[in-house]
């Protein structure tokens, strides 16, 4: 073939190629509005090519991702819980005890206590159920050293948030089985519960919560945040009761406790209020702000106690208790004085005329004073604390034991206890305590404690064995 021939049909080849790569290009461009943009000239064909590319990856990415966000919706939906524990808390509180000691930590066995006990397992149930109306449950198990454990219910109350009035700020109410005005307070500047009860409870007078309605709230606002950021820094616990100059509770309860029975009409008018002068300062060595001056009242009757000196008619039950305490990042600090007449249980009766009937409510007092120190090792998570209380069950009265006429002298008792606090992480403390008791010859606190280990003594001399432990107790909350 002549070499111009040999041309053509290269041409035409080549044309030929061209033609159906062109047609081809167009069969892919399927989009019409991407085809009227090549055909105006608009968009070059392989534009064109890349932006359909491009689409459908996109809408690939898009069907994918809604695909696994179905996925999702089900599992969650598979996972879910019931409607009404959706926004519940659940949390605990628990102590973990071992004590080695004598005395009354042994209920009077000579060869002394070395055991290992759950003293307490709280379970916390807590549901927001609108922004004004919340409900806690808290199931209390209780024991010892015994077969077995107590269930009790330590709170079921329901709280209502309500509006500011003036200068009284972030009320709420508490109707139910709710917090007891004093101790809880107490406890939240005495952060070591779980050694034991605070003094006025360990001797006897009234316990942490009751039956009934509260209502409490800050004065003035709340503290600066920075303030109590700091005081967090080496005192967890202390996430309450912070009103700028304040705060106060009320109640109208039963009275009797929340592990008594109500056996009377008369119910309890009880009270708190705290005031925290110098409010505002909270800056330098020592901020003035954490100085708060506390009142706490009772006015009530007791329950009849069942002790050989009942009293006829329903025993009177008021306390008056005051305290100075002091807050402060690296340490705090209180020292309290009360005095009460009787006690919620109504067994603080006396006979004072010889007759076999009780007539007198015991007048008792005590005082107790708290310090707790952070120390600048272990990178400051490590506490030194100790505590003394001093009590008087009969201040001031003669009284008739059965036999004869005992006064008030010698019957006083003594509290001691010192120990080291390491907060492991939050709220869960490991705790190391020493702990004694000294009972005067003739201490006794109650109708039906004229006995000595549950002897009958007539002299009316009760000889209670002082005590001595070495504690550990290990704290879990969350």
């Amino acid at each position: 073939m002549k070499r111009g021939g040999r041309w053509l049909v290269v041409f035409l080849v080549m044309a030929v190629l061209l033609v159906f790569g062109v047609s081809s290009a167009r069969a892919e461009i399927d989009d019409p509005l991407l085809r009227v943009l090549v055909k105006k000239g608009i968009l070059t064909e392989e534009e064109a090519l890349e932006i359909k590319r491009e689409a459908e990856a996109e809408a690939s990415k898009e069907k994918e991702e809604v695909a696994q966000a179905a996925a999702e919706k089900i599992k969650k939906e598979e996972l879910a819980l019931p409607k009404g524990l959706q926004g519940v808390k659940f949390g605990t509180l628990t102590y973990l005890d071992y004590s080695n000691g004598y005395g009354p930590f042994d209920g009077g066995k000579e060869q002394g206590k070395s055991y290992f006990s759950v003293t307490r397992a709280y379970f916390n149930f807590k549901k927001k159920i609108t922004p004004w109306l919340s409900f806690r449950f808290t199931p209390d198990l209780h024991g010892g050293n015994g077969d077995d454990y107590d269930l009790r219910i330590k709170y079921a109350y329901a709280q209502f948030r309500l509006p500011n009035f003036g200068f009284l700020t972030d009320l709420k109410m508490e109707f139910g089985q709710g917090h007891f005005p004093w101790l809880d307070f107490e406890e939240h500047i005495n952060p070591y519960r779980m050694q034991g009860t605070m003094a006025r409870e360990f001797f006897g007078t009234f316990n942490s919560a009751d039956r009934g309605v509260s209502i409490a709230g800050n004065l003035g606002g709340k503290l600066e945040k920075a303030y109590v950021k700091q005081l967090t820094t080496h005192y967890p616990i202390y996430n309450h009761y912070i009103g700028k100059y304040g705060t106060f509770w009320i109640s109208y309860m039963n009275g009797s406790g929340y592990h008594s029975r109500e056996v009377n009409q008369n119910k309890a008018f009880e009270g708190r209020i705290t005031l925290r002068p110098f409010g505002t300062h909270t800056t330098g060595a020592l901020p003035l702000a954490g100085l708060q001056f506390s009142y706490f009242f009772i006015r009530g009757e007791g329950a009849k106690g069942d002790g050989p000196f009942r009293m006829p008619e329903d025993p009177d039950y008021n306390v008056d208790l005051f305290q100075v305490s002091y807050q402060h990042p690296w340490f705090v600090f209180y020292v309290q004085y009360s005095t009460s007449e009787g006690n919620n249980a109504g067994k603080w009766v006396v006979d004072t005329n010889g007759d076999g009937v009780g007539d007198t409510e015991l007048e008792t007092e005590c005082w107790s004073v708290f310090a707790d120190v952070v120390l600048p090792v272990f990178n400051e998570k490590l506490h030194l604390f100790g505590r003394y209380d001093h009590f008087d069950p009969n201040d001031g009265e003669r009284f008739w034991d059965g036999t004869q006429w005992v006064s008030d002298s010698g019957d006083e008792a003594d509290h001691y206890m010192v120990g080291l606090a390491y907060y492991l992480t939050g709220k869960n403390i490991l705790m190391l305590n020493f702990e004694w008791i000294d009972y005067d010859r003739n201490f006794r606190n109650s109708s039906d404690q004229y006995t000595k280990w549950g002897k009958y003594d007539p002299s009316g001399n009760d000889n209670l064995e002082d005590g001595f432990r070495v504690q550990t107790v290990l704290q879990i909350s969350f």
